[in-house]
């Protein structure tokens, strides 16, 4: 079905296409009378008005878009969540693609984006992307003047618009602020992938174990990138009378409670586990079980404040938000 333009309004009311428009608009050029006449066959016939006429006349769309790794990623799901919530409290659409963790389709999802003619873009860089070094397709982004916002893992010496988190910081901030539960035995369980931002977090850690905590005799048990090193992490834990594991991230985590032995450790006292969460999840309520959260959600919504900051009143230059001071359990 044809979709009514202002043009067959015009010829249904013997009126201007300019008297239409400004009626719609509620432009004090026309009496109450006309404009009433107007939105009533506006009404009648369905009339939508048409976003990229609306967006090429105002000289914007409105919309931003968004370039993630993937939805089934629970931070990168969260970090969608606090752009699209911020987006829509400043009038904004957000429109979301993934990458698949492909650099190549992340290029080409920034291209999409581009013909569809968004007002500014943030992306989620690939660790791909990141091990290639290759920005070319965000540099095109800014050449056609689009504003775009980095977020997440972002290297320091990468010079567009970003919002990252210090690893680091977040790392110490958060175990400094904890309670260990047993400080006799304390393992930390490291990822298997060495990308920098765990390595950044795991320096984190240990500096406040030993600096806020004096626990200088602690074990670093780095996962071997199967399932399997549960059993492992548990066996350790059976070997001393009482144990604190910190966790670096969600899926070593969720891997751990699952394994068959570990509740009966937990119920029994003989274990805390502390451990990076990207949400909440039946394990919150577990005994002897306390998520440090990322918020992903927060460092959304400030990327997103970014990038509406710099279309709506734009300042030359690049620029930079850190954060930090993530807490011990801090859920939005």
């Amino acid at each position: 079905m044809k979709n009514t333009t202002l043009k067959d309004l015009s010829k249904l009311l013997n009126l201007s296409v300019s008297t239409i428009s400004k009626a719609l608009n509620d432009s004090l050029e026309i009496s109450e009378i006309t404009k009433n006449r107007v939105k009533e066959a506006a009404r009648k016939t369905n009339y939508r008005p048409n976003p990229l006429a609306l967006s090429l006349k105002k000289g914007k769309s409105k919309t931003i878009g968004v370039v993630i790794p993937s939805v089934l990623d629970r931070f990168s799901a969260k970090l969608f969540i606090g752009i699209e919530k911020v987006a829509y409290s400043k009038g904004y659409n957000a429109i979301l693609s993934t990458s698949n963790y492909s650099k190549e389709r992340e290029a080409h999802n920034i291209d999409i984006l581009l013909e569809k003619g968004v007002d500014g873009i943030i992306v989620s860089l690939t660790d791909e992307t990141l091990t290639l070094q290759d920005y070319s397709h965000i540099q095109r982004a800014e050449n056609r003047r689009v504003s775009t916002v980095l977020a997440n893992k972002v290297p320091e010496d990468l010079i567009f618009n970003k919002v990252s988190i210090d690893f680091y910081k977040e790392a110490y901030n958060a175990i400094k602020n904890l309670e260990i539960v047993h400080k006799e035995s304390v393992i930390v369980v490291d990822s298997f992938s060495n990308e920098m931002y765990l390595d950044k977090r795991k320096k984190g850690i240990l500096d406040a174990l030993e600096s806020s905590h004096a626990i200088a005799d602690y074990e670093v048990m780095k996962s071997n990138g199967e399932e399997s090193f549960a059993s492992a992490v548990i066996k350790k834990v059976k070997e001393n009378t009482n144990t604190t594991l910190i966790v670096m991230n969600q899926y070593l985590l969720e891997t751990i409670l699952v394994f068959k032995g570990t509740r009966k450790l937990l119920d029994q006292d003989s274990l805390f586990i502390y451990g990076f969460s990207n949400r909440k999840s039946t394990f919150e309520a577990m005994k002897g079980v306390q998520p440090i959260s990322q918020r992903g959600k927060f460092l959304g919504e400030k990327s997103a404040e970014l990038l509406i900051s710099q279309l709506e009143d734009y300042k030359e230059g690049v620029h930079a938000i850190s954060l930090d001071s993530i807490g011990k359990k801090i859920y939005e």
